[in-house]
């Protein structure tokens, strides 16, 4: 019973006076030691105070001798030379001097009767400079150099250095002293820390072991009634006699696993209920993120003029990767330069009123093609949102728009094929005719007669009139393909050799690079070779005399899944201005060449379209030109196009 009052009367007392009555053991031996601790690190920084004094001692009687020396220079260059510098620094120094003489007689102990005897010679010998010094500027400079070569000014510094030998010895003693003093001070310090925390550890140790006792033993049981009890099942809490919180929290606890265990069974009953509702929902989801990923157009939303989101078919539209998170922003990168400005001015406009927008803009892809895209806007209201939300569709036109253009084409070429025929049939015979009376009249006239020159003149004319004409109905009516097997570097070559003359006069030549996956294709060679003509000769005029190589670059290209190449020509020359480039292609517009009738890119625009491919042209200004070239690999005979 006896044995039983002390640990009952522990156990009913609370918490926290508990926890305030048992360290009260280990609080007043720590207090103690600190308080020994503290008067012992005062003892030390009154310590490193003293080192901190002599070691500022020691440098102001070292930059005293310095001063004194330097004092000593400027006097002997002033009488060697006689420059108003040396004695400048004279007269400054001495200023310095004096005023590091009070600061060391304020901090040198009154016994430092060396110091006063240095004091004196030192102002002794300023006094004598002072006067040689003044009789330099009298004109009697003897003095002052028997001054010098008598060696006097060297016997001060000798007694000064003595001086200050003796000093740094003396000091150097007493920071020995220190230095002693304050590593017994750190010793003892060190055991105080040390064997005081030992001594309150060991306190606290055991204090603690009487609340661990008293507080963790309940616990302990506590938990083993709990972790005993199956995981599905709430535990049933025993209720401990004491009258402390832990006496408390069992009753609590006791309450609450009952009110539990009622709430479980509504809280299952509602469960099986959620997850009819999950499974419901899930499948909603997964149909509609299906119908907006897999949708044949483009579908996006903004925030403001900011896009957030971009399915997957508007990833494949701006030439990104389906398969891979792209910033949505990634998109409005890709439109073309000339629309990026107009798109994003116009798309503002609309959100700033907060009205439907549609917009017509060009996308760039990789391989230098275009895409023509449609892009319907909606704004949508979002509460929890101070900006507007947009749903937008982007719908691929570029079929459409190719189809426009070929039907304008086709118009244009219906309507020049006419106008070609008559040309051909207005002007060939009379071109003939002229000709053939030209080449007459030069057979009567000797080599000599000016008015051969004119004659061949006329014949010259003539000829560039025909070729003229057989160009224009070249590109009204041209030429159906004849598919065969095409070398790529074998044609390159030819090229090559064929423009030589051309390449030899302005110190050019051509560089070929073409991959050994499509070095052979199907098409026409000859429709082709008047193609790579056409514009490696429009690079040769573009290209300055002595310029970089021409580059002829072929590599492989799948486009909508069907293989294809793509042949670049690259120069290095004036470039196209950017208001010209859109109509380079329609019929006579040049870049300033100085021959030529602007049909060569319209036709080589119908061959390459003959072909199932397309033409297209990037260029800046000052930099050069890339004209490419895209071909499927092969070719439909005319068999299969009849």
């Amino acid at each position: 019973m006896q044995g039983r009052f002390p640990r009952k009367f522990l156990d009913d007392l609370p918490i926290l006076p508990k926890l305030l009555l048992i360290p009260a053991i280990p609080f007043v031996s720590l207090m103690l030691f600190s308080m020994m601790t503290y008067l012992d690190v005062q003892n030390f920084i009154q310590g490193e105070e003293r080192l901190t004094h002599l070691y500022l001692l020691q440098k102001t009687a070292a930059q005293y001798v310095r001063t004194i020396a330097d004092l000593e220079t400027a006097f002997l260059g002033y009488v060697i030379s006689e420059d108003d510098r040396y004695r400048e620094r004279f007269q400054e120094g001495r200023k310095s001097v004096m005023t590091m003489d009070q600061q060391l007689e304020i901090q040198l102990p009154a016994q430092h009767a060396r110091f006063e005897d240095i004091r004196a010679l030192v102002t002794k010998s300023y006094v004598e400079k002072e006067a040689l010094l003044q009789t330099m500027q009298q004109g009697n400079r003897a003095d002052a150099v028997r001054y010098v070569r008598e060696g006097r000014s060297r016997e001060v510094m000798r007694e000064v250095r003595k001086w200050m030998e003796w000093f740094d010895q003396e000091q150097h003693d007493l920071q020995q002293q220190e230095l002693s003093r304050l590593s017994y001070d750190r010793t003892w310090t060190r055991f105080l820390i040390l064997g005081g925390g030992l001594v309150t550890l060991t306190l606290v140790i055991l204090a603690l072991a009487l609340i661990a006792h008293s507080i963790a033993t309940p616990l302990t049981a506590l938990s083993k009634v709990v972790g005993s009890t199956a995981s599905q099942t709430i535990p049933s809490i025993p209720v401990f006699d004491r009258k402390d919180e832990i006496g408390e929290l069992t009753t609590v606890m006791k309450k609450m696993s009952l009110q539990i265990r009622k709430d479980l069974a509504e809280v299952q009953q509602s469960e099986a209920t959620l997850k009819k509702l999950n499974v419901h929902l899930s499948a909603s989801e997964a149909k509609y993120r299906g119908l907006v990923d897999h949708a044949p157009l483009g579908i996006f939303m903004t925030k403001g003029i900011r896009v957030t989101f971009s399915n997957r078919y508007n990833q494949q539209l701006a030439g990104l990767d389906p398969e891979s998170a792209v910033d949505p922003e990634a998109f409005r990168q890709r439109m073309h330069p000339e629309d990026r400005d107009r798109v994003v001015t116009m798309f503002a406009e609309a959100v700033a009123a907060g009205r439907p927008c549609e917009i017509i803009f060009r996308l760039l892809q990789e391989d230098g093609s275009i895409r023509t895209v449609l892009s319907q806007r909606v704004p949508i209201m979002e509460f929890d949102s101070p900006d507007v939300v947009y749903v937008g569709f982007n719908i691929d036109i570029t079929t459409l728009d190719n189809l426009q253009l070929q039907l304008r084409r086709a118009e244009k070429l219906a309507t020049l094929g006419q106008v070609a025929a008559g040309i051909a049939h207005e002007l060939r015979n009379p071109l003939v005719g002229i000709g053939s009376t030209a080449k007459v009249l030069l057979d009567d006239f000797e080599s000599g007669d000016p008015k051969r020159n004119e004659i061949e003149v006329i014949l010259s004319e003539t000829r560039r009139l025909d070729r003229i004409v057989s160009q224009i109905v070249d590109y009204a009516r041209p030429r159906r393909p004849a598919p065969t097997g095409i070398d790529l570097n074998r044609l390159a070559d030819e090229v090559a050799k064929m423009l030589r003359l051309r390449l030899e006069e302005k110190h050019l030549t051509i560089k070929v690079t073409i991959s050994p996956m499509i070095s052979e294709f199907i098409a026409d060679r000859d429709l082709l070779r008047q193609v790579l003509l056409n514009i490696v000769d429009n690079a040769i005029d573009a290209t300055p005399k002595g310029g970089p190589p021409i580059e002829i670059i072929g590599h492989e290209l799948f486009r909508e899944e069907r293989p294809g190449l793509v042949i670049q020509v690259k120069d290095a020359g004036v470039g196209i201005p950017p208001e010209l480039l859109p109509s380079v292609f329609q019929p006579f517009v040049t870049s300033g060449k100085k021959h030529g009738t602007g049909l060569g890119l319209a036709i080589c625009q119908n061959i390459i379209e003959s072909h199932e491919g397309n033409i297209f042209v990037t260029s800046e200004v000052g930099k050069g030109t890339i004209v490419g070239i895209w071909l499927p690999l092969e070719q439909k005979t005319a068999l299969e196009r009849v």
